[in-house]
């Protein structure tokens, strides 16, 4: 059976400064590439195949775990679009509106919604899962919010607030994928 390990990339520099990254490039820190190493050497890090977002940071963290790697980047990996808060700190954010989106209650103001990232995330399974046939294993270094969008889907979460942590894994097997009810 085909299983897809999604690893979060490690602690960026968007991170550390609290801010909206979505779709723009930051470097990893010296402490996210520390983790990744770390990494590296508690996890059996052979896989069949490795994918990446566009986006940098996922690009670090492999080199940082499996160094000179080759891997596909797939555009359906990259962070949600946070649209108009794109780049812009947390805390400059309106509190009651960044908690709604939190909570999965608002999209960002001329940003995806949790339903394209949701069908983002669905279309690249659907390819992988046919595309991949002989018990491979497939890494996918990504994002918070296809993460989050994986819990949601899979893991039947009412906990709209899970927050993946820097290099949190989440497999999942085609058996959940063909379960799904789509």
């Amino acid at each position: 059976m085909v299983e897809i390990s999604f690893l979060r990339h490690g602690e960026s520099e968007s991170n550390v400064q609290e801010i909206m990254a979505g779709g723009i490039d930051f470097n990893l820190t010296q402490k996210g590439i520390k983790q990744a190493e770390q990494f590296s050497k508690t996890q059996n890090i052979y896989y069949d195949a490795y994918y990446c977002s566009p986006l940098i940071r996922t690009h670090q963290t492999l080199n940082a775990i499996k160094p000179d790697q080759k891997f596909i980047i797939d555009e359906r990996l990259t962070e949600v679009n946070s649209g108009d808060w794109a780049g812009k700190s947390k805390k400059e954010l309106p509190q009651d509106l960044y908690v709604l989106y939190k909570d999965g209650k608002l999209d960002p103001p001329n940003g995806e919604t949790l339903k394209e990232v949701d069908n983002r995330i669905l279309s690249f399974l659907k390819d992988i899962f046919g595309s991949y046939k002989n018990n491979e294993k497939i890494l996918v270094i990504s994002h918070n919010a296809l993460m989050r969008s994986l819990r949601r889907l899979f893991f039947s979460t009412t906990e709209d607030q899970f927050e993946p942590k820097n290099l949190e894994i989440i497999t999942i097997t085609e058996e959940q994928y063909r379960s799904l009810s789509l």
